[in-house]
């Protein structure tokens, strides 16, 4: 059985109007929070955390780095270094750094994504958090997080001065049972 021709020019018409709609909705447009890097501090065992503030606000975003992580960040946030021969092979090759962006910190690995340009063209480059972060402060290219992830992951000041010791969260936890008793 052959489709009749106007069955034809009417689904292929339908067609065409569903594409032209998608066209003319506003694109998703996922908002980003733009970051600045205050300083890297060192928790009580050593480890190393990155405080990045929130420019049009007081939250904190504060990222676990190892030590080599860190040291690459710290060099990064002091003022006139050197730029990393990676920064400057960017930049011979035509390219510019535009902006790091934090999308996910769930994963076992910390990632961000490096958009850089070259001409008209931009690129995004998934690369290891401490990387993106060092490159975009080397080129003082902006920071930025998803809205979401950052909602759900940014700590404020008030939350700061809460005492998180072991006391405090030893005596708001139920007594632990012990075995055999």
């Amino acid at each position: 059985m052959v489709p009749r021709g106007s069955f034809v020019l009417l689904v292929l018409l339908g067609c065409a109007l569903g594409g032209l709609c998608k066209l003319l909705q506003p694109a998703a447009v996922t908002a980003a929070v733009e970051l600045k890097a205050e300083q890297v501090v060192r928790l009580q065992g050593g480890m190393p955390v990155l405080i990045l503030r929130e420019n049009d606000g007081a939250r904190r975003l504060p990222l676990p780095l190892g030590r080599a992580e860190a040291a690459q960040i710290e060099r990064s946030l002091k003022t006139r270094i050197a730029p990393s021969l990676l920064s400057q092979s960017i930049e011979a090759l035509g390219g510019r750094i535009l902006r790091a962006s934090i999308d996910d910190l769930s994963g076992p690995a910390l990632r961000a994504h490096l958009i850089l340009s070259s001409g008209s063209q931009q690129l995004s480059i998934e690369a290891p958090l401490a990387d993106a972060l060092s490159l975009a402060l080397e080129a003082g290219a902006p920071i930025v997080a998803d809205a979401a992830m950052f909602e759900a992951v940014a700590i404020s000041p008030a939350e700061l001065e809460e005492p998180r010791g072991a006391r405090s969260l030893r005596s708001a936890a139920a007594p632990t049972p012990v075995q055999g008793i």
